[in-house]
């Protein structure tokens, strides 16, 4: 296919592509339709600064969604199980008795369909026939885009052929100093939301909105990750580091966090129309390699998911992730860079 490169095959034969994609500046993104995955995103400054494997064999044996499509539905869903227009849907227990993103349907281990391709964008689509449990049929699409402002965009279009929950999102590991440069302790980060969703042991949202003041879990201002794990881990949290649901200030499309490298100084803004972000700092690294013989190891990136608080199908007070039968759902992210 014109544009694209073969990235392998999988079990059943398909063919995995890899696109390429670029700004005028330098910037470039690869993505490969396995799973909708960013593969590398490398700065007009050479550095690639998103975790990833070295191939798909690699993928396939030890994915763990990075950076990769989630769906139908990211995060926990509560007891693998809702109820929608008097039908009580179960799903694939796969997190502790919950479903976690998608359970037996993720879109995380699909082949994405290129349904459109250009030198700064690729657009993939594909096909959700209810895997999983999850009512109906949908079509997705994922348009990936490196923009002249130095931005990674992600727009995601979908259209249910029932009522049904959707939460899309991208399960991308970042590390501001390069992919390979080791833990991320001396990174910091503010995120704009003065309230959290706390969870129970078993990460599953409480259904509670509290503030983040006076807790590990506040982000209003500049904190690197050392001191804030330290102060988590001092409150009594056995997480291992984040993995924290946050509720994002205004509404429409915004700004909504910064994190930055100090002894880089490359910063990376985050901007979405959702309306919540989970915070991930890669707490269930092992050290197992990752491009170019790379060793990830625990806390070796930090995620930023832009989502839907988690189980909010069965939370009718959180904002509804609930699509409508035949109408549109949107919704775009974007992590620009930059270098101070």
């Amino acid at each position: 296919m014109s544009g694209l490169e073969n990235f392998g095959q999988l079990p059943n034969g398909e063919t995995v592509w890899l696109a390429t994609i670029e700004n005028s500046k330098g910037m470039k993104a690869k993505i490969i339709t396995y799973g909708g995955i960013m593969h590398s995103v490398v700065l007009a400054d050479g550095v690639d600064v998103i975790l990833g494997k070295q191939t798909l064999e690699d993928y396939l044996s030890d994915g763990g969604n990075s950076a990769a499509v989630i769906g139908r539905v990211a995060n926990r869903i509560k007891d693998a199980a809702f109820e929608l227009d008097g039908k009580r849907y179960e799903l694939l227990a796969n997190d502790r008795g919950n479903c976690l993103h998608g359970g037996g349907g993720m879109y995380a281990a699909r082949n994405f369909i290129v349904a459109d391709i250009a030198r700064d964008s690729v657009k993939l689509a594909v096909f959700d026939k209810g895997e999983g449990g999850f009512p109906g049929e949908v079509d997705v699409t994922v348009r990936y885009t490196v923009t002249e402002d130095d931005e990674l965009k992600i727009c995601y279009h979908a259209v249910a052929s029932e009522n049904t929950p959707i939460n899309l999102t991208n399960h991308v590991y970042f590390n501001l100093a390069g992919h390979d440069s080791g833990a991320i302790y001396a990174q910091e980060l503010f995120i704009d939301a003065d309230f959290h969703t706390p969870s129970d042991e078993n990460v599953l949202t409480t259904g509670e909105i509290e503030s983040v003041e006076g807790t590990p879990v506040d982000f209003r201002s500049f904190k690197d990750f050392r001191s804030a794990m330290d102060e988590l881990q001092a409150s009594g949290s056995v997480l291992g580091g984040f993995d924290h649901s946050y509720v994002l200030k205004g509404c429409g499309y915004r700004k909504v966090a910064v994190a930055r490298d100090p002894a880089s100084g490359r910063f990376m803004e985050t901007y979405t129309d959702l309306p919540g972000v989970q915070l991930y700092t890669g707490n269930h690294l092992t050290g197992k390699a990752g491009k170019n013989g790379a060793a990830y190891h625990k806390h070796a990136g930090f995620c930023l998911e832009t989502q839907f608080f988690p189980d909010s199908i069965n939370k009718p007070h959180f904002p509804s992730s609930l699509l409508m039968k035949d109408t549109v759902f949107t919704t775009c992210t974007a992590y620009r860079f930059g270098k101070e």
